[in-house]
């Protein structure tokens, strides 16, 4: 997503400026949806705590190869919003974001 041409958005998925896609496959988009929760492994929070309220959130399910958006950051990403989300998932996702949908489209 750009919003100026002075800034670079920094797509190569290093620090979200003005919106992040969060990957997911059947089952953890389920559970990003049934919690209005994005989550990502440890090895990203970092990059998730860089996500601050109001950011635009996207996601991709891969296994369908569909967007999903648009959504809205309704915190500041975090670690461990909510303890048991995605427990039941094989990789942990504690790198967090509570999201909200502003528009309903899938591409």
């Amino acid at each position: 997503m750009r919003v100026n041409d002075n800034h670079n958005n920094n797509a190569r998925g290093k620090d979200p400026v003005f919106g992040a896609i969060f990957i997911a496959n059947s089952e953890s988009k389920r559970e990003c949806f049934k919690r209005e929760l994005f989550g990502l492994p440890s090895s990203y929070i970092p990059f998730v705590e860089k996500i601050k309220e109001g950011m635009a959130l996207f996601l991709f399910d891969y296994e369908k190869r569909l967007l999903h958006g648009v959504f809205r950051a309704t915190r500041d990403g975090n670690i461990n919003i909510h303890h048991k989300a995605f427990t039941s998932l094989r990789v942990q996702y504690p790198a967090q974001v509570r999201r909200s949908q502003l528009l309903h489209f899938i591409i």
